[in-house]
């Protein structure tokens, strides 16, 4: 599949500098020889599709999880909550900064307004991460690989 999705075997002898005959040996159900692993990733690379790997973790039981697609779990809802707080303390900390000589000035106002709106939108993140949480029944963290952590 590996192979087919990029373009054949010579596409991917150019691709991987390995020769027509030995890709075409690793194309064939009939013939045990395996592509390198260097070759492996070259070719999932180049088509953007992990089918190796994919095979190789559900082999072992695992599964690949692309990080754009795990909407809100436990580990998105811990760091929207380490986003979140981090977030406060930058409204906190202009916002005594500003009142500190007893005036606040509209630039100074409109700096903590836009933190202040930054917080929000952070709050309604983990809002909605909990209620998915509720709406699953719960949540318990589970070992995930993940593919494209760049």
């Amino acid at each position: 599949m590996l192979i087919k999705l990029n373009g054949g075997i010579e596409a991917c002898a150019e691709l991987t500098s390995l020769s027509k005959s030995q890709i075409g040996r690793c194309n064939s159900d009939k013939d045990p020889d395996l592509l390198p692993i260097a070759s492996v990733i070259r070719l999932e690379a180049e088509c953007g599709n992990p089918v190796v790997t994919r095979a190789m973790a559900e082999l072992h039981g695992c599964q690949l999880v692309n990080p754009d697609e795990q909407g809100h779990d436990g580990r998105c809802l811990m760091r929207d909550n380490a986003e979140m707080q981090q977030r406060n303390s930058e409204f906190q900390s202009g916002l005594y900064s500003a009142a500190g000589d007893n005036v606040i000035t509209p630039n100074e106002a409109l700096r903590s307004l836009r933190d202040l709106q930054s917080l929000k939108q952070k709050i309604a993140d983990v809002e909605t991460g909990l209620t998915e949480v509720m709406a699953k029944g719960g949540h318990k963290g589970e070992l995930k690989l993940v593919y494209g952590a760049e």
